[in-house]
């Protein structure tokens, strides 16, 4: 036998398929937090030992803008699929039960990834935090201006202010997975988007 292929039959092959492992452990981080979750936390998790896991993912940090991307770019993609809707009415029912549908993906709801990572003192030494504001603020901002220019189409009526609906949409948002957490059901939730839709100042 060639010392290649004797190589090659003794290596440790990979075991762990990374899509799954990194769903795995966005549930970790959306359970325990980022500054609660440990590299040993994660380890076992994915039941590896830590210089695998660095080999495959780099450190803790590396590891969360990569659940980071994969959350963003999946499950909750709909915060910018939402745009596309005709009205603000369908824009703000299709933003709101999304991330409802998202919170209850998991047995256990642990509230969305960006929203309570904003809170973690980790992420803001490191620089990652501010990012998340940054970019949050930015979906208000984008909000703002679809309301106003639907205020000024009609779609709207003509006495609100863009800039506090949009205020008052991003705080239910991310007043959801706080509710989640702390045991609101997923049937009153879709009942608190739905007063809030039949509220929705639709011009008459």
């Amino acid at each position: 036998m060639s010392t290649e292929i004797a190589k090659r039959q003794r290596g440790r092959p990979r075991t762990f398929d990374k899509e799954k492992a990194l769903h795995i452990v966005l549930d970790l981080f959306r359970k325990k937090g980022f500054d609660n979750t440990s590299v040993d936390d994660i380890a076992s998790a994915l039941d590896l030992k830590k210089p695998s896991l660095y080999a495959a993912f780099g450190n803790k940090e590396q590891l969360f803008l990569n659940v980071l991307h994969a959350y963003v770019s999946g499950p909750t993609a709909y915060f910018h699929e939402v745009f596309n809707e005709k009205t603000t009415k369908e824009l703000v029912r299709k933003l709101l039960l999304k991330s409802i549908e998202v919170l209850f993906y998991f047995d256990k709801p642990s509230g969305c990834l960006v929203v309570m990572s904003t809170a973690s003192q980790e992420l803001e030494r490191i620089g990652i935090q501010q990012k998340l504001i940054y970019n949050l603020q930015q979906h208000q901002h984008k909000l703002a201006e679809r309301f106003e220019s639907a205020r000024k189409t009609g779609e709207l009526r003509k006495d609100i202010h863009a800039d506090q609906l949009a205020l008052y949409v991003v705080t239910i948002h991310k007043g959801l997975s706080l509710q989640a957490i702390n045991g609101s059901t997923e049937t009153e939730l879709i009942g608190l988007v739905q007063q809030v839709i039949d509220f929705w100042p639709t011009a008459s």
